[in-house]
């Protein structure tokens, strides 16, 4: 795995981390919702069960599954920030920390810095290399 493929993952960490929050949300809202009756339609007779006694234990299971997997990606985004901090060159752990942690474009982070667009991307293929050298250990095994 490349430096670049290795960093590129938190951006999709995140993404995972934010979906997860989301269905968290949307079945807590589920739960607490207020639901309306419809006089529009044909009433039907119906055994009568209570919605919240099945959606409850569902939302336990739910959050406990998901927050074994927002630890684990919140786990991953962390040790790959502190290896990016864990650069010597300060201007390399800028860029890949703008790049890869906050998401930002090339030319957000060529004003940022004040660098031209050409620069940064030159500075970033550097980076990466020192990144790979110093990670090296981590990026030749593979990754679960």
């Amino acid at each position: 795995m490349t430096a670049k493929q290795y960093l590129s993952e938190i951006r999709t960490y995140k993404r995972i981390l934010r979906t997860l929050n989301e269905q968290i949300s949307d079945l807590r809202h589920e739960i607490g919702g207020i639901k309306a009756i419809r006089y529009d339609k044909d009433k039907v007779q119906t055994s009568p069960s209570n919605r919240m006694e099945e959606l409850i234990p569902r939302l336990i299971k739910l959050e406990e599954e998901y927050t074994a997997e927002l630890i684990h990606y919140n786990t991953e985004v962390l040790k790959r920030t502190k290896m990016i901090a864990s650069l010597s060159n300060q201007l390399y752990v800028a860029v890949l920390t703008m790049r890869y942690c906050e998401g930002k474009r090339w030319e957000e982070i060529a004003i940022e810095t004040g660098y031209t667009f050409r620069h940064i991307t030159r500075i970033h293929g550097e980076a990466l290399q020192e990144f790979a050298r110093t990670h090296k250990d981590v990026l030749e095994c593979p990754i679960v």
